[in-house]
């Protein structure tokens, strides 16, 4: 069983079902879809669309990536990801990290992603998830193709069998859904994710919105907070840049780049 935050397209973890754990305590049942994808946790990006709820109590939105959307929860002890919800301007791209759930009746009920954190990126950062997905996604059917053709009988050709009756006509839907998600993206240029670094955003902020009288500390936590980060952990990072001077404040309060 992986632990790993898997990436797959919505359409296929929407088309999910769940598997035997073995831990019936575990908060995350595990999941399987139609192209082999199996795991307890999910990476997702693509563009937060809607919001429902507000902090202090449980909250939803939904996610679209090209090929459908995830709905996405959150509960209410997780302040640090309500406060990133409520502070996007909608629509934006976003990428998240949870856990697989379902809502609604057991056996019957639709796929979820409980929320563990939540950050505001740029269009740059959804296509390289896209591009990612895609090649991990065609990875998986030309597994599951070539153990169909063997006749193979090992665990996952079986799974999938026996939960989705996968075969050669589906797997060629699969791929064509994986070519009309491709469209969204430049594949022309090169597409690398950047390394999430919360002092260097911090610093961009006050770089890129001081100006000449500086950018306030509350400001730079706004920001912040829209990208994932707490206001506790905003203030600590502020407090380093300072001491290894990388910023300053021309009055209190205030701070600008050196």
């Amino acid at each position: 069983m992986s632990w790993m935050y898997q990436r797959v397209f919505a359409r296929h973890y929407n088309e999910s079902v769940d598997l035997t754990t073995g831990h019936p305590a575990s908060a995350s049942p595990s999941f399987i879809t139609p192209c082999g994808a199996t795991g307890t946790h999910l990476f997702c990006a693509g563009a937060l669309l809607e919001r429902h709820g507000r902090k202090g109590e449980p909250m939803q939105a939904r996610l679209a990536d090209p090929t459908g959307a995830f709905e996405l929860q959150i509960d209410r002890t997780n302040s640090v990801a309500a406060d990133a919800l409520e502070s996007f301007n909608i629509p934006c791209f976003v990428t998240v990290t949870g856990d697989a759930i379902s809502v609604g009746p057991k056996g019957s009920g639709r796929r979820a992603v409980r929320v563990r954190s939540i950050r505001e990126v740029d269009r740059h950062v959804r296509d390289a998830w896209v591009l990612r997905t895609s090649e991990l996604t065609i990875r998986r059917i030309e597994r599951i193709r070539d153990a169909i053709i063997s006749h193979g009988n090992d665990t996952m050709t079986t799974a999938l069998l026996t939960h989705h009756q996968v075969d050669l006509p589906r797997l060629n839907q699969m791929a064509l859904m994986v070519k009309e998600a491709l469209r969204v993206v430049d594949t022309s240029q090169e597409y690398t994710a950047p390394e999430w670094n919360p002092a260097a955003v911090i610093l961009d902020i006050i770089r890129e919105h001081a100006g000449k009288e500086g950018i306030t500390i509350e400001e730079v936590t706004r920001k912040a907070v829209r990208q994932g980060m707490s206001a506790p952990d905003v203030e600590k990072i502020v407090v380093s840049l300072l001491q290894e001077d990388e910023c300053y404040q021309p009055s209190r309060g205030v701070l600008k780049p050196l």
